[in-house]
């Protein structure tokens, strides 16, 4: 039995744009950081069945092993083989063709622990509060315990309750901007596991690259997406109309999209080798 997801439909009915968000952190020696991706498509366009078809053709190549085993596209994991870095490489290619995509990123600096799950919810209230406005869905890659850094399961708690209890934090934050008027009342928010949902893998794949361009200076990775992508910090408060203070990262985010708008109309008449576009540097620093 295929266990390839059914990107075609046989009804002609429209759906609603529709937005999936994920998450990653990026850590250096001097600096964390977490971002988080939001990508909005139009579920009945060609050219993202396109896109779909070929991303689960990566997916079915991606190597096992014990909880790993599973059928999906995960950045992090596969950053860890040079098999796995190329055909990540593959992946970012495969979105970047895909002009009917709108990738937003918002991203803050951490420096404690404790702050994660105040930076996740700054990120939800900024994505959600400036997403285009016939987007009707939601879907964010459901949290699994480890994300949630200090949140552990009480004794006698089991994992899926707690993973309930800790999406529960990005629902009140929410509600509480559909409350205020903020986000339209009739958006639906749900949570999903990416193994059922191969949407979830774009933003997956474009986090995580903003997360290492971010952390390394090289605006290469993201040259491709330049023309479609959108990255900032979020300073969208989730509990009020003004903003939360910023964490002093917005400059060097500024500098990173200008170089990758560079970077791209450098080198938009040659093909990038996949460990070029992967590992080199600029000429200088970011700011």
């Amino acid at each position: 039995m295929s266990s390839t997801p059914p990107f075609g439909r046989t009804d002609t009915q429209p759906r609603p744009r529709r937005a999936y968000v994920d998450e990653t952190e990026r850590k250096t020696p001097g600096d964390t950081w977490y971002l988080m991706c939001a990508v909005t498509v139009n579920p009945d366009s060609a050219t993202t069945r396109s896109t779909m078809q070929e991303l689960d053709r990566i997916a079915h190549h991606q190597p096992t092993s014990g909880q790993l085993n599973r059928y999906a596209i995960h950045a992090s994991q596969m950053w860890l083989t040079q098999v796995g870095q190329r055909e990540l490489f593959e992946a970012e290619t495969i979105i970047a063709a895909d002009p009917s995509l709108h990738l937003d990123v918002a991203a803050r600096r951490v420096t404690t622990h404790q702050a994660f799950e105040q930076a996740r919810q700054i990120c939800v209230a900024h994505l959600v509060t400036h997403m285009d406005a016939d987007v009707q869905i939601v879907t964010f890659d459901t949290r699994d315990p480890i994300e949630t850094k200090t949140r552990k399961p009480k004794p006698g708690v089991d994992v899926a309750t707690h993973r309930q209890l800790v999406n529960h934090h990005d629902l009140a934050t929410i509600n509480r901007l559909k409350a205020n008027g903020r986000v339209k009342a009739n958006v639906d928010i749900v949570w999903a596991n990416d193994l059922g949902n191969p949407h979830l893998w774009i933003p997956d794949v474009i986090a995580y690259a903003c997360g290492q361009a971010l952390a390394s200076g090289n605006a290469l990775r993201l040259a491709r997406l330049a023309s479609h992508l959108h990255i900032t910090e979020a300073v969208t408060n989730p509990d009020g109309a003004d903003h939360v203070p910023a964490t002093g990262i917005a400059d060097k985010l500024e500098s990173l999209r200008r170089l990758a708008l560079e970077r791209r109309n450098q080198n938009s008449d040659r093909k990038m080798e996949p460990t070029e576009a992967l590992h080199r540097g600029f000429d200088r620093p970011l700011a």
